[in-house]
């Protein structure tokens, strides 16, 4: 009996962790205390004088992941967080990873506190919401089913600041613009960034009988001007600037001047919200309302089209005042569409703006004079032109009725698709003799044109039938003919003989 792992023959020590029991008709292999390093292959050979018999069998001993590689890399190092990297531990303990459990100590305090975990895929942490100027260690553990491995820990403790510093303070503000509530701030930028550059500014304000300051505006970008809304008119303010970039705050700026919020000479600005482009069908209401600032109050005009004045009318209403103007029009038409204009003025300049109406509507009337030709006695040509105002929208087709014999019943008789300039349609089906009228219509998805209508019409050959001829003569008989001879017709109705 011969028992193998890994091809190497087992052999019992001595602390009997291993032995091997042979019996007449069994054999036991007993491995206590597993650890990782005892997972393989495992062979049974057995041979005798009649010949020889191997068997295997695997072994897989599952245990908490190996510390993960190191050392621990800073790969970031900041006031405020450290973001660190590692390599995954060399033996996963025969299961898969589930994670890594990161851990953090404040080195004044020596206690170590979890900060987060995260994926066996992910080799970096960001530990963050530092207390900025402490030394602080880290430790990363990996972990699976089994547990947690023994911790890699920094080489070194690591102290949390910036690799630069806050910005200088930045120049004095000055008011460059103001009005009833709000100003429009200017300085200069700090001399010094600090070795970052500034992300932005912090506006502080006061009221210049109070001591204490608030924070009033923040911007967006590293520009150095800003308004400031919000402002209660006749309030003295003073204010002043701060310069923020990554290492942190800057100091105040000096403050300002006294400013007094009022009201400010300004060219007049026409707010273009509400301004757009309208589009409705005839008969429905409209109405753009709108702010103006500007200051003293500017002077508000509606025009149309070519500069037309508008008042109020039967339908157009216009209301101004207090900064502010309604333009409506009631029960539209299909000639209000057009251009408008607002104008505003006062003394510092003006502003308008143009804007568009359209009133959709059914077509109107098709051009000239509905043409009739090819007469004949079961039908005729129509020819017209399509109308100079299609309703805003495209013309689909037209649609023809008659009327016959005046009877008062007009009764359709055909259709014809829309788009050409000069539109024909042939009418067929016509009863000779009849009297008929005829008439067209423009389609759009709005409605029907008024009709254009033709002059009255006689459902008739452009010729007459021939008279009679002459009484027939018979000139020449045998036992079965005769030969006859007679006067053509005294008229040929207008068109040659083809037969008797």
């Amino acid at each position: 009996v011969v028992w193998e792992k890994d091809d190497i023959l087992i052999i019992c020590d001595s602390e009997k962790r291993k032995t091997i029991e042979v019996e007449s008709s069994a054999t036991t292999l007993n491995v206590r205390h597993s650890v990782r390093a005892d997972s393989g292959t495992y062979k049974l050979k057995l041979k005798n004088s009649s010949g020889e018999f191997v068997t295997a069998a695997k072994v897989l001993v599952l245990d908490v992941p190996s510390q993960p590689i190191g050392p621990i890399k800073i790969e970031k190092a900041r006031a405020n967080h450290v973001v660190i990297s590692w390599q995954p531990p060399e033996d996963t303990g025969g299961c898969p990873l589930a994670g890594y459990i990161l851990e953090k100590m404040d080195v004044e305090n020596g206690t170590w506190l979890q900060a987060g975990e995260c994926g066996p895929e992910q080799l970096t942490f960001d530990f963050q919401h530092l207390q900025k100027g402490r030394k602080f260690e880290f430790r990363v553990k990996a972990y699976n089913k089994e547990g947690e491995s023994t911790p890699l820990e920094t080489l070194l403790a690591v102290k949390t600041v910036n690799p630069y510093d806050p910005p200088e303070a930045p120049g004095k503000p000055a008011v460059d613009d103001y009005g009833v509530d709000f100003v429009e701030l200017k300085w200069a930028a700090p001399e010094k960034d600090g070795g970052r550059p500034v992300t932005h500014y912090i506006i502080e304000c006061k009221n210049k009988f109070l001591s204490d300051w608030t924070e009033c505006h923040k911007t967006e970008t590293a520009d150095t001007v800003c308004k400031v809304h919000g402002l209660k008119e006749k309030v003295v303010y003073q204010f002043r600037v701060k310069a923020v970039n990554k290492g942190g705050t800057s100091k105040p700026s000096e403050p300002s001047d006294n400013h007094t919020v009022k009201h400010k000479n300004l060219k007049p600005r026409i707010d273009r919200t509400n301004l757009k482009n309208l589009t409705i069908k005839v008969g429905k209401s409209m109405l753009w309302s709108v702010d103006v600032k500007g200051e003293p109050e500017p002077d508000i005009t509606w025009s149309w089209r070519d500069n037309i004045p508008l008042t109020v009318s039967e339908n157009i209403k216009i209301e101004t005042g207090n900064y502010h103007t309604n333009f409506s029009i009631k029960d539209a038409k299909r000639a209000d569409t057009g251009k408008y204009k607002i104008l505003a003025t006062n003394a510092s300049g003006k502003d308008e703006v143009e804007v568009e109406l359209v009133v959709l509507g059914a077509p109107g009337k098709c051009q000239g004079k509905l043409e009739v030709s090819n007469v004949t006695k079961k039908g005729l040509k129509l020819k017209w032109k399509k109308p100079l105002d299609d309703g805003g929208c495209p013309i689909k087709e037209y649609k023809i009725e008659k009327l016959k014999n005046r009877n008062g019943k007009w009764v359709r008789c055909g259709t014809v698709k829309g788009g050409p300039e000069i539109l024909e349609a042939d009418i067929t089906g016509l009863d000779e003799g009849a009297t008929y009228k005829f008439r067209v219509f423009g389609v759009n998805d709005e409605g029907e044109s008024e009709p254009l209508e033709s002059e009255e019409v006689i459902a008739k050959n452009p010729f007459d039938e021939p008279w009679k001829p002459g009484q027939p003569e018979i000139v020449d008989f045998d036992n079965k003919s005769v030969k006859l001879k007679w006067a053509p017709p005294k008229s040929d109705g207008g068109a040659p003989i083809v037969q008797y």
